[in-house]
């Protein structure tokens, strides 16, 4: 889209393509004259598009973060429901973009049909349409060729760009209230969302939705659609399967996530990092360190690579066995196993590494950053000791 601020010069404008870098698509409501806002304060003077849809949109005012949301919505359509979408914003002369993000969640309201050379695909492809999923038993033995027949002999359907659409029947949805942003996941690795919440049962409860890492400007977009200056004045609540139990205990009870957001933000940047050996690596070393607040957490996150984690290890002579022909270090010659003193060479790297077995396996710390030392040497209950760990 090319957008220009309402009453500026017809030469000061920014072309954007949706959906837009976070950051990029702030910086260029900055440039033109839009900071933070939900109010319409963009005129739309061209969309291009593939399908040249949405051209309704041109002349109008718009909001950047509704567009971009809308954006992420049609992102996620295959070819037939872009089409459809098409179609039914062109039927229903939609030039808002509050309506086009509600007529995203109600496709199953409409049947596009472009191709009339099988009857019984058309009734199908109706019938889809209307309930969204059939059994395949179900599918097997339902008649489409009639329901095709009697679709073409119903006289509804409205001949578009796009084809033909035909009404399903189904109700409509006002999910989206013009104000706050329907809960939906854009992205597939989110590694936690966080609700925001805000007003009461007298004024109304109003919810925001942060799938994190995210931009910092998402989290300041997210309050003001809330009508606040700060998260501090929102309920939060945080929904992370990922984390383990202590992590969300400190970020949730022990100390009020509303104050930590950011802090939050930056340790699901490390969880996206993380496959799932790496995640349980991480609880373990969380479980034996014993961070205190979320900032300790996320100090052990960001230096997580310079433990050694070495899961299902309980003696010395296992770690050095794993060490000498399981880590890949040397090059072993299994001719030569049964002279190799394993436990003494165990022994060694642990008292070199202060390493220490736990439930989970053998853990050292073997880097030099300040925090990660100063952190586990105040951990007396577990014998933390400045540069390295020990039972």
């Amino acid at each position: 889209m090319k957008l220009r601020k309402r009453d500026a010069p017809s030469y000061r404008t920014a072309v954007i393509t949706f959906p837009a870098n976070e950051p990029d698509l702030q910086k260029a409501m900055d440039e033109i004259g839009v900071g933070i806002t939900t109010e319409k304060l963009c005129v739309v003077d061209a969309v291009q598009n593939e399908d040249k849809g949405l051209q309704a949109l041109i002349g109008t005012l718009v909001n950047a973060d509704e567009v971009q949301y809308l954006a992420k919505r049609m992102d996620s359509f295959d070819k037939n429901e872009l089409h459809t979408f098409y179609a039914a914003a062109e039927q229903e002369k939609l030039t808002e973009v509050k309506d086009l993000i509600n007529l995203s969640f109600n496709l199953h309201c409409y049947a596009l049909i472009s191709d009339f050379s099988d009857i019984s695909a058309v009734g199908q492809r109706y019938e889809l349409c209307r309930r969204t999923a059939i059994p395949m038993d179900e599918m097997k033995n339902t008649d489409f060729e009639s329901i095709g027949k009697m679709l073409l002999s119903s006289g509804k359907g409205i001949v578009t760009t796009y084809g033909v659409l035909y009404p399903t029947g189904n109700t409509p949805e006002q999910v989206y209230n013009g104000e706050q942003f329907p809960e939906y996941h854009w992205r597939s690795d989110d590694a936690a969302t966080v609700t925001l919440e805000s007003g009461d049962y007298h004024s109304g409860v109003k919810y925001e939705y942060l799938y994190l890492p995210c931009w910092e400007v998402e989290i300041e977009k997210a309050v003001n659609r809330l009508g606040l200056s700060s998260p501090e004045s929102c309920a939060t609540h945080l929904d992370c399967e990922s984390m383990s139990e202590q992590v969300h205990q400190i970020f949730t009870e022990d100390y009020p996530l509303c104050k930590h957001l950011y802090t939050l933000n930056n340790l699901a940047r490390s969880y996206t990092g993380f496959d799932e050996q790496a995640r349980n690596d991480f609880h373990a070393i969380v479980e034996i360190a014993q961070p205190k607040t979320p900032e300790d957490v996320v100090v052990l996150a960001d230096n997580f690579y310079e433990f050694t984690v070495v899961p299902g290890l309980k003696t010395p002579t296992e770690y050095g066995r794993y060490m000498i022909i399981d880590s890949g270090h040397y090059d072993f010659d299994e001719n030569l196993e049964e002279y190799i003193d394993f436990k003494g060479y165990g022994e060694h790297r642990i008292q070199r590494e202060n390493g220490s077995f736990t439930d989970y396996g053998y853990i050292a710390y073997r880097g030099c950053t300040p925090a990660v030392e100063e952190l586990l040497r105040q951990n007396d209950s577990q014998s933390m000791e400045m540069g390295g760990m020990q039972l």
